[in-house]
């Protein structure tokens, strides 16, 4: 038997259990609906660390290098002496002063020293004294070659250097042993000759010292050679 206080608890525990039902959804009610999360927004793609490299680093100058430098100079070898006969020089034809005014450079030391010593070596009378020799100079690195050279007393000379395009100025200086300064070309061109309208003559045997030099910026190679002749 279910005294009457049995009675109200379970009466009321009927009304708790009713009223938590009424709150479920009915089965057939549509889901509630929620918002959208918004997408995060993506972020730019980084950028190639080769390009950004490329653009930090400007190209460099390649290194400077000529294995055959001699600071202390050249000695070059002469192509005949005293002896030579004067019958084998050849005769005249052309000026010493105006003939290399005929050759148009090319930028190619070579090539313009063979057009340079085709009109002012055997045209006015000069024989090859020292064989072209070839080198290179750079206005930093290696701005001049030095050449010794034994001169013979009673002839006259040509000297002739020629430079690439990439040397503007080339300067041709003649110096005694120990500097004193004796002859130098008066051009500001990359064909570079001592006493441009005439030979360069000596009555007494010598031996100097010819420095073929950048002047100014550039860098390239060149072409140096000696032609004499007989003092008439």
């Amino acid at each position: 038997m279910v005294d009457l206080h049995g009675r109200a608890a379970l009466a009321s525990l009927v009304v708790l259990l009713t009223a938590c039902g009424a709150a479920k959804p009915p089965p057939d009610a549509p889901a509630p609906t929620h918002s959208p999360t918004a997408a995060a927004p993506s972020s730019p793609p980084p950028v190639a660390a080769a390009s950004a490299s490329a653009a930090a680093s400007p190209p460099t100058e390649p290194a400077w290098s000529d294995p055959d430098e001699k600071p202390d100079g050249f000695v070059l070898t002469t192509l005949f002496d005293k002896k030579k006969p004067r019958a084998s020089f050849p005769k005249k034809s052309a000026g010493d002063a105006d003939c290399f005014t005929t050759v148009s450079p090319t930028g190619k030391h070579a090539q313009d020293y063979v057009a340079l010593a085709a009109a002012c070596g055997a045209p006015t009378g000069l024989l090859e004294y020292v064989a072209p020799v070839e080198g290179k100079l750079h206005n930093v690195h290696d701005p001049v070659d030095i050449y010794k050279i034994s001169l013979l007393g009673g002839f006259c000379y040509r000297y002739f250097a020629v430079a690439d395009a990439g040397i503007a100025d080339l300067d041709l200086l003649i110096e005694k042993p120990g500097g004193a300064l004796v002859g130098d070309d008066k051009t500001n061109s990359p064909i570079a000759i001592i006493d441009g309208d005439k030979p360069w003559c000596i009555a007494e045997d010598q031996t100097l010292e010819f420095h073929v030099k950048v002047d100014g910026p550039g860098s390239g190679g060149y072409s140096f050679g000696v032609w004499a002749r007989p003092k008439r």
